[in-house]
This record gives C-alpha cells, structure tokens and sequence, in this order.
C-alpha cells in the first residue's frame, strides 16, 4: 500500500471504528416484492431557495469514487454517492417502504426467484450517455468479478442478467428471495457510467446520472461538487448550486463548527455528542436501527466454540454500567442485537441479564475441564474503541479463571482478520440494520461467506430463510421471533449498545430527507 493510501485508509479508520467499528448498512423494514410504492415527505423541501452552497461535514475521505470501492454509510460515503449516482431505489425511512428513484420498479411474479428491473426514460449520465439497462448490468457485473473487490460483490455475486429491452433488466437469483429490493437499495443502487469506468477505473472522475457532478477533490481535506445542468429530473433540482463535502475527524468539532455558522450538516453513531447538539439547539434527525456496538465470537475455536464461554462472558458483563461509564448515560444498553423499538423485536427473547456468581461457576467450570477462558480481544485502533475495549478487557480479568488481552489493528488489518482471515477469538463489533434482509441473513446463515463468527444453527438457519421468503410481515415476525430465541440461547454475539444514527443540522438547512441509515436525498436539500 502506498503512503497515501495508507493515510486514506487509517482516515477512514475515524469513522468505521469512531464509535468502535465498521458500519454496515441495511434497508428499513415493511417494503414488498413491488419497490414502486412509498414517498418520501413531498413537503420537506419547503422553503429551500435556489442556488447556494451547503457543507457537509464527515470524518474521513473516500478511498475511491466508484460504486465499487465506496462503502454505503451514512458516516462515509452514502451521502457521495447519493450526490453523483443519483439512486436506483432507496429506502424512505419515514414510510419503511423501498422507493423508486432512477429506477422506476422492480418487481418479483414467482415468490422472488426472478425479478423485473425496470429504469425510467431518458436519463442520462452527466457525460451524455445513456442509463440504461445495460449500464445496470455492465454495474452488477462489475461488482461480481473478484479482481475489482468490490465491498459489494456478494450482493451481485451469482445473479444472472438479462437486458430485455433498452429499458429492461431481467434478473435470475441464486437463491428466491422476496426481500431482494431491499439488497437492490442498499448494497446495487448506485450506477457510474460505463463508458467513465473504462476511462477512470480508479474512481477519481466519477460520471453518474445524479444531481451532481465532482468538480474538485483536495485529498483528506474536501470535495466540491456543482450542479449537473443535465438532471434527469430537469432544471429545477437539485436546489443547491454547489455542495461541499469536508473532512473534519473529530465529532465534537463538527458539532462546533455547525454551531458556529460553519457548517450545515453532520451525521454521527456518538450519543454524548448528538446530545450536546440537541443542548445546542442544532436539528437531530435519529435512525433507529437493529445490531448496534457488540462483542462478536469466533464460534469455530476455543475458548468460544463452547457455548458455556459466551454465555459467561455475556454474563459477566453489564451494558448499563458500561454505557454510564463510557457514555456518560447517553446511549442506551442493548438487551439484544434486535432495537427495542424495532418492529421484529421479540421483547422476551433477551440477552442474559448480569450475574457475576453465575458468571464465576462457568468460568470455574470450564478451568475445571482444562478450558480456562483465555483469548485475545481484536480492536480497531482508535480512541473510543481502545477505551471500550479496555473497559471490558478490566472487568473480565476481575473473574479467575479469565484471562483478556487486546489486540489492536488497524481499521484495514482488523477487517481482513475479521472478515476475510476470520483470524480471530473474539472482536469488538458493529452492525447498522433496520431490517434483517440481508445483512443479518449474510452475517447469521451457516453458508454465506459473511458469517464469519463461523455459526451454525440449524433454527437460525431455518429462521432466516423463512423471513427472506416471504414480504407477509406478520410471517416474517414470526420468524425473526425464532431467530432472536436462536440467538439468545447461542450467543454467537452480545451486542452492549443498541444502533441510532443521528442527522445533526444547522438552522440554514432544509429538506433533509433521510434515507438508508443516515443519507439524505440530495435533489432534495437546500437553503432557507
């Protein structure tokens, strides 16, 4: 890795472990095998001027443009990419409803074992020429192929395409699955120009059909992007003239600078500083979402192939302390990787709740069969990871019988251990995901490449496949309900703080539309 990518890289690792990890997205719950229904608010946009510039304030750079290296959080580069590409689909978040943007619908006749992608007419890349079908599956395909490593490819991987018409893409899957517009709005919905591709691989002059086009790009510091005069939607969006992007690392600053008159927007996982915004009088705009910060398991090796293990740890440890202790109260302890807000919740399928006796007898129990708990803790390098980790790695050792050591990485280094090597006993973690489909489902089955805790359920396994056949919520309910009871009884993660992603906006901003876990609708927002 070069210098500067290497400096990009542990940038980067500000926001993916800046509240302790990497932030995976998902789509909001409710949807169907139809992505045409939904709207988002038609009156959020009231009041917005025409022209001005709007700053947004974010905690790294991107490493790349294109839709294959990008990652799709809020806290990264949704938001980039909502400005440039434009969306096929996205999720509006204030209906839990998959909505059509470029795409005009996606639909599924046979239970979600093909699909129907429809674009709408005449839309256009920013360079002239056409979004089209074929550009939708020159961009899945891409995204398949292993040498391009897209963060992406197993959403596309296996898919078979078929251009109908200019208009037309017919989709085959490997699997049926009736959720697949929520993989399709989330992880697929971001379209460069092939011809663009070709040209520029790396990402550095992306071509989308958006509403706006990247004029300048200062390296770790910011990037402008002007109105695109050619918007599919026509000259009166978007309703900004320039919207700048800057990297600003710390949280609190950016609540500083929004404060100030510096900034309009921010988006941030850290409860103490949406509060101190909130104090401050600034706009928070919430996301409650399912996972949240958590410790995960390597299920495949000792200590943790042992069930007795994870459910000592589990109940040596107490989330309300820790949140008191680390957050000053603000967040709220997490009684499962399910909100308790959150529609699929099952609130009697709950975590174990703290117990040090108990906690002690399995611990003594295991050291009695010559399995004394021993393992090292892999961490992200960064502040607030270091300080959480270290508050758990403390109130582990105080049991006998347990021994706790840290393992600090970089964000890069932990990911490849994490996710790829799977080189690891146990990990401080994150997930973002407001509907199961299909982080949860490629995280929890036994046979997807993702599910790098290495657990195997034979319940789970049946649990998800019923969610991800069915759009019938009461069904799906039904399902995730025995889920969480398959979770809480194996524990292949203890999740110690619920997931909310908060918008956090100045008093110049409107329209701000949220979307996915955080992202806003960018021919949407503007000035007062």
């Amino acid at each position: 890795m070069s210098k500067h990518h290497g400096t990009i890289a542990r940038r980067r690792a500000a926001v993916l472990a800046g509240a302790s990890v990497l932030a995976l997205t998902l789509a909001a719950c409710g949807g169907g095998d139809d992505a045409a229904g939904g709207k988002a608010d038609p009156n959020a946009s009231a009041g917005a001027k025409k022209g001005g510039n709007l700053t947004l304030l974010t905690v790294s750079d991107a490493r790349s443009m294109t839709p294959f290296n990008a990652s799709y959080a809020a806290v990264t580069d949704l938001n980039r990419m909502l400005a440039v590409y434009d969306a096929l689909f996205y999720v509006d978040n204030t209906q839990n409803k998959v909505v059509p943007q470029i795409g005009e619908s996606l639909k599924s006749d046979d239970g979600g074992k093909t699909w129907v992608l429809k674009v709408k007419p005449n839309v256009k890349f920013s360079d002239g020429t056409p979004l089209d079908a074929a550009a939708v599956k020159f961009n899945w395909e891409m995204h398949a192929k292993p040498e391009v490593l897209s963060q992406h490819r197993p959403a596309a991987s296996g898919l078979g395409l078929e251009v109908a018409d200019p208009l037309t893409l017919k989709v085959t899957l490997p699997m049926p699955n009736a959720n697949f517009d929520r993989t399709v709005a989330t992880e697929l919905s971001y379209i460069e120009s092939p011809k663009q591709y070709g040209i520029d691989p790396k990402g550095e002059r992306p071509v989308g059909a958006g509403p706006f086009i990247l004029k300048t790009w200062n390296r770790d510091s910011q990037m402008v992007f002007e109105k695109n005069p050619n918007y599919w939607q026509g000259a009166d969006k978007p309703y900004l003239d320039t919207l700048t992007i800057k990297v600003v690392n710390d949280v609190k600053q950016q609540v500083d600078t929004i404060k100030a008159g510096g900034a309009d927007i921010t988006f941030t996982i850290d409860a103490q500083k949406t509060k101190a915004a909130q104090e401050a009088g600034l706009g928070v705009t919430p996301f409650t979402l399912d996972g949240g910060q958590m410790i995960v398991f390597n299920t495949s090796q000792a200590p943790f192939d042992d069930p007795r293990a994870r459910r000592a740890v589990a109940l040596a440890l107490d989330p309300a302390d820790l949140n008191q202790k680390m957050f000053a109260g603000t967040a709220t302890p997490a009684k499962s990787i399910f909100h308790s807000g959150k529609n699929f919740t099952d609130p009697t399928a709950v975590q174990p709740s703290p117990n040090k006796a108990e906690a002690q007898k399995l611990f003594d129990e295991l050291a009695g069969e010559g399995k004394p708990v021993k393992f090292s803790y892999l961490v992200p390098e960064n502040p607030t990871s270091n300080a959480t980790s270290e508050y758990t790695m403390t109130a582990l050792n105080a049991f006998k019988n347990v021994e706790v050591k840290l393992d600090k990485a970089e964000v890069g280094s932990y990911y490849l251990r994490l996710t790829v090597q799977k080189n690891y006993t146990a990990a401080l973690y994150q997930i973002w995901s407001s509907d199961p489909e299909p982080i949860l489902f490629n995280s929890l089955f036994s046979q997807t490449p993702l599910n790098f805790t290495g657990y195997k359920s034979p319940e789970a396994d049946a649990a998800l496949i019923k969610g991800r056949s069915t759009t019938d919520e009461t069904v799906r309910k039904a399902a995730y309900a025995d889920l969480q009871k398959a979770l809480v009884k194996d524990l292949p993660m203890l999740a110690y703080q619920e997931a909310v992603t908060n918008i956090i906006s100045g008093p110049r901003a409107v329209g701000v539309v949220g979307v996915q876990d955080g992202g806003m609708l960018m021919d949407r927002v503007g000035l007062k």
